[in-house]
């Protein structure tokens, strides 16, 4: 038998889920098939764990097996409908028979229960692709290389992202260039193959004054992971390639802007750097301002000499506003963003409490977790005890609605997560999503008074 993983989604998601080929190798010394687009995957393969791909377009070849573990980590209809007519012993992920769409996996449930609903979460894309199938004490186990750069100068900004309000702006890229040519440095621009990413590459290196420092759109994958590992350092926003530089080894910087949570998304091994702006909204999943406020925090001669001094090791300079992180591990061996300044500290006691919940209970209250959980209540009702009385009146009135909708066999309007406070929807957003995927039976009802009830203890 085999496992296979479907991942038929953009470049940076497919990079994301190495870790997980790496934990399932560990786990269970069988060959894994691997689903995913053959434009990303076959250029890849220099920094790819050893699996065996298949295309998207080939994806009938699989019904030719049978599989120990399939994990469908896509939300494509055509994957979801593959995957329910497979042969399997354990499956995680959504799948789709007879229409009737269906989630399998606890945590493949919380992940989805995100949508809309991420700014207190604080487990990261692919730590959550793992936890319904693996070992935690593989993933805790699992070493990386610390990154290594050239020590040329030659500093690489890749100007592109998936969506304009996640990239910085022209003005802003030749502003950093030009400051980081005043420092001694070799700034290049870098792009995709699209027009738009293109032409802000030019009219950035334009306007800083080195119209040659431009590779925009030429390079392949492949060739752009070679020329990533020339690099002193990478600087760019929420990308595919941000995830090729931190797997190719290369350090790398983060501008996490505009509706992305860099605890879901920023580079995943250990030893590179996240900067965040500091306002309370920053982390969406989607803008619904007039104006990106969190733009206004990143100030290019202020992360020109960030830069300067991280590759120095000097001390490094504060910027208000704004919040830098290096990636790292916790305790348990889960994916972190350590602190280095501007953190706002009640922000995560509370984020902290919910990964623990959530971590304790969905692993069947291991003790591996306990611990943490415990500590997470304390520090968070030590600094913050208004918040309990609040959190207290939102679990009665959820208490209340799943009592009434059980007494008259009735189900929750599409939306009735978002009736409460923001700081109880990972809850609520959670136990709606089990209640429609599991169509209300009588046991899925009563999984999700557990849950909830499990949330009163919390506040006791």
């Amino acid at each position: 038998m085999k496992n296979l993983i479907v991942q038929a989604q953009r470049l940076g998601d497919l990079v994301m889920t190495y870790p997980l080929f790496i934990w399932l190798k560990k786990q269970d010394d069988k060959e894994i098939f691997v689903l995913a687009e053959e434009k990303f995957y076959k250029e890849l393969l220099h920094i790819s764990p050893l699996v065996t791909y298949i295309p998207t377009d080939k994806m009938a070849y699989l019904k030719n097996f049978s599989y120990d573990t399939v994990i469908n980590l896509s939300h494509r209809e055509d994957t979801a409908k593959l995957v329910s007519t497979l042969d399997k012993n354990n499956f995680y992920g959504l799948e789709i028979e007879n229409g009737c769409k269906k989630i399998s996996g606890k945590w493949q449930l919380y992940r989805t229960s995100l949508t809309h609903n991420n700014h207190y979460n604080r487990l990261h894309w692919a730590d959550l692709n793992a936890l319904d199938c693996i070992d935690p004490a593989i993933m805790h186990s699992t070493k990386w290389k610390i990154p290594q750069g050239r020590q040329n100068g030659k500093i690489g900004l890749f100007v592109g992202a998936s969506e304009e309000t996640k990239r910085p702006s022209v003005d802003f890229w030749a502003e950093l260039a030009f400051q980081l040519c005043k420092k001694g440095y070799d700034p290049v621009f870098i792009s995709g193959p699209g027009n738009e990413e293109k032409s802000i590459a030019y009219a950035a290196a334009k306007k800083a004054n080195i119209p040659h420092g431009v590779i925009a759109g030429s390079l392949s994958i492949f060739e752009l992971i070679h020329f990533l590992e020339t690099l002193q350092l990478f600087v760019c926003p929420d990308t595919g390639p941000m995830h090729i530089a931190s797997f190719a080894n290369v350090p790398t910087l983060n501008l996490s802007i505009g509706p992305v949570n860099p605890w879901e998304t920023a580079p995943y091994p250990p030893y590179h750097y996240v900067l965040r702006s500091g306002i309370s909204c920053s982390g969406c999943w989607q803008c619904t301002k007039e104006e990106q406020f969190c733009r206004r925090a990143f100030v290019p001669h202020r992360i020109a000499n960030l830069v300067h001094s991280l590759l120095l090791q000097k001390p490094l300079p504060n910027i208000p506003s704004i919040t830098l992180y290096k990636t790292g591990r916790n305790t348990l061996g889960l994916y972190e963003l350590e602190p280095i300044f501007g953190e706002k500290h009640y922000h995560s006691l509370q984020a902290d409490f919910w990964r623990s919940f959530f971590l304790y209970v969905l692993s069947e209250k291991s003790s591996r977790y306990l611990p943490a959980y415990e500590k997470s209540k304390a520090d968070l009702f030590s600094a913050l005890p208004k918040l309990k009385p609040v959190m207290q009146k939102g679990h009665i009135n959820l208490i209340k609605t799943l009592v009434m909708t059980e007494k008259t066999n009735s189900i929750l309007e599409p939306e009735a997560w978002k009736q409460y406070p923001p700081l109880l929807r990972p809850l609520t957003s959670y136990v709606q999503l089990l209640l429609e995927n599991g169509n209300y039976s009588k046991e899925i009802r009563l999984t999700a008074m557990k849950l909830s009830e499990e949330f009163r203890n919390a506040l006791q």
